[in-house]
């Protein structure tokens, strides 16, 4: 493939979460409907419902250089 196209891969999209009561960051995948500064969704960690939706960004996968 000397010439070839590369082919464009999506990235994944997650939303981060941190809890207000104790601190506790988790990641997950984006769901629709979730925007920065949102309520987010229960806490594993404390089972407090005071979570807030901290950022939403995208990852590349990472590249598999075969040769």
């Amino acid at each position: 493939m000397l010439f070839g196209k590369k082919k464009e891969v999506a990235p994944e999209i997650y939303t981060e979460e941190t809890c207000k009561s104790c601190g506790e960051k988790t990641k997950r995948r984006f769901e629709d409907g979730d925007y920065v500064f949102g309520a987010g969704v229960q806490c594993k960690k404390c089972s407090s419902s005071n979570t807030l939706v901290t950022a939403v960004y995208g990852e590349y996968p990472p590249e598999s250089n075969k040769s």
